[in-house]
Order: C-alpha cells, then structure tokens, then sequence
C-alpha cells in the first residue's frame, strides 16, 4: 500500500511537472491567444447593441397574476417572432419603437398574494429595449393595451354605466330639492299645509350640499372609472444591463485559453503521431 500510495504520488508531480513545462513552451501563443481573446470580448462589448431595463408598477382590481401573465405571452410571442406589424396594431405604437423591444415580463409585485379575490392587485412589468428614449410611447402603449382588453373592456363600461345612473339619480334628487326649497322661500308649502308642519328649512340646504358633494364624486369615479391604473411609470437608465464590459471580457480570455488549450492539444497529438511514425519498433504490442 506504502509502495502504491508513493507511485501515485510520483506519478502526480510527474503529471504536474508535464504541464508547467508544457505552458512554458507555449507561453507565448497563450498569452497571444490571451490577449486576443479578450480584445474580442471588449469589442463586442462596445459594439453589440445595447440592452436597457426599466419597471413599471402597475395596480387593478381585475386583472390576475394568470390571465395577466398569459396575455403578455402573446407579446412575447410577437417579439420573438420580430412580428412588429401585428406588435404595432396590439400596442399601438410605430414602427420604430416596437423594433427597440426585446423582452416584456409582468409578474405579481407582492410577495403574499391577497387572500381577497377582490382586493386590488399590483404588477411589475419589466421592459428590456434597445432604445430607452421609447419608453414613454411603451408605457402608453401597454397602458392602452390592457385597458383595452375586452375583459377589462367589459368591466370599465359597467362601472361607467352605473356611476351615469347615480349621477343622474343625484342630479334628479338635487332639482327636486331645489323646487322644494323655492317653494318653502315663496310660503307655498307651509300655506298648502296650513302651518300644521314643523319644517326646518335649513335641513333642505344641507342636503343639497350633502348630494352635490357626493355627485362630484360620483364624477369623479366616472372619469377615473380604469381597471389598470399606473402606480411609478417606467423610469429611464442610461446605464444598460447589457452587454456588460466585465462579463464579455471574462468570456472573450476564456474563449482565447479554451483555443489555445485546442492548439496545443492538437500540436501534442501531432508529435505523438510522428513520433511512432519514427519510431514503430517503440509501439507497444499487445
């Protein structure tokens, strides 16, 4: 066992011994191939179009994480398929800046879900483009996009048709208060009720400032009466997530090693080949 344990040892070093001289007879070609590696690495780097990422959140009481996530494969689709014609028609943007989009993702932005159905629900939709200066068309665009679903679509007009009926029911409460208060200043109502009724008129007053101060805000929830609501908007970095300077280099030197470590192997193999073509009486028989 002492005898195997130092043959293996030996054998070791001897194996160790072989490369270091083996990479001292090819230094040169390595550190060219080195070099040259990672020049090509930092040259694509500078030149390969550049990557730029922004997140937009986003909040709504309809959509969910499912149907929201299955909606934005189809822009995926789309732009995998550089199918900018039809991405131009969903989004509703030119050309131009659908040809800059790489990548749209929308995830849920909490990490617990609500345990209410109901509750309103928040999205982050993460863009990748080669061009940041479009991502305010984007931003309209996805906006348009999902208020335009015919989901979303549906609901928003209903919530729209039933705030118009409140407003008009208020509306006809606020006129026929009004009537009433011209007929308590002209002494109408309390000559048709021979004064018999006990009647604060003040009350009618604050009534109708109680039904036109909830009719504004039945107007107000009118025109704000969107399923898909912008929480932060996309925000521009100039700085792109890729390509990255770091990662290229590293990947162009190894590149250059991973060639070199061919060349050499294939040199190796070469002598070995000459070396029994000149020596046959060498080769080992079996």
């Amino acid at each position: 066992m002492e005898k195997q344990a130092s043959n293996d040892e030996i054998d070791l070093v001897e194996l160790l011994v072989k490369v270091v001289l083996l990479i001292k007879r090819n230094l040169i070609q390595i550190i060219v191939f080195f070099v040259i590696g990672s020049g090509l690495g930092y040259a694509y780097a500078s030149l390969a179009p550049k990557v730029y990422e922004s997140k937009m959140l986003i909040s709504s009481d309809i959509l969910t994480e499912s149907y929201s996530e299955k909606i934005f494969q189809t822009l995926e689709k789309l732009i995998n398929e550089k199918n900018y014609s039809e991405l131009n028609a969903k989004l509703n943007i030119d050309a131009a800046t659908a040809a800059t989009i790489s990548k749209l993702k929308i995830e849920s932005a909490l990490k617990d879900k609500p345990s209410n159905e109901e509750a309103k629900k928040f999205f982050l939709i993460t863009a990748e483009l080669h061009d940041p200066s479009a991502l305010v068309k984007l931003q309209e665009g996805i906006l348009s996009f999902l208020r335009q679903n015919d989901f979303v679509k549906e609901r928003d007009d209903q919530k729209r048709k039933s705030f118009n009926e409140l407003i008009q029911k208020t509306e006809a409460e606020i006129k026929s208060l009004e009537e009433f208060k011209i007929s308590i200043y002209k002494g109408d109502f309390f000559k048709d009720n021979k004064g018999t009724v006990m009647f604060d008129p003040t009350e009618v007053n604050s009534k109708i400032v109680e039904l036109t101060r909830q009719k504004g805000e039945y107007e107000k929830e009118f025109l704000e009466a969107n399923s898909v609501q912008v929480v932060e908007g996309f925000t521009r970095f100039d700085k792109p997530i890729w390509p990255k300077k770091s990662v290229s280099l590293a990947a162009g030197a190894s590149l250059g090693l991973f060639l070199v470590g061919i060349l050499i192997a294939f040199k190796s193999i070469r002598k070995l080949v000459r070396f029994a073509e000149d020596h046959p009486s060498q080769k080992t028989t079996s």
